[in-house]
């Protein structure tokens, strides 16, 4: 296993690719820029904030 740590832009990250993995420096490099890319898609579009359902209490009949 190969670890490539990285950092674009303060972004930090690591591909673990097998010993083997036959990609060329170019496939890891933009393999890098699509992890930055998704990241810095969701930090600047970030998907909507639903609020919960209100809480509504429940009365329970306890026969006894």
């Amino acid at each position: 296993m190969i670890k490539i740590d990285f950092t674009i832009n303060g972004f930090s990250d690591a591909l673990h690719l097998a010993d083997n993995h036959g990609m060329t420096d170019a496939e890891i490099e933009a393999m890098k820029q699509a992890r930055y890319d998704k990241w810095y898609d969701y930090i600047t579009n970030p998907p909507p904030v639903i609020d919960p359902p209100a809480y509504e209490p429940v009365e329970i009949a306890v026969e006894e």
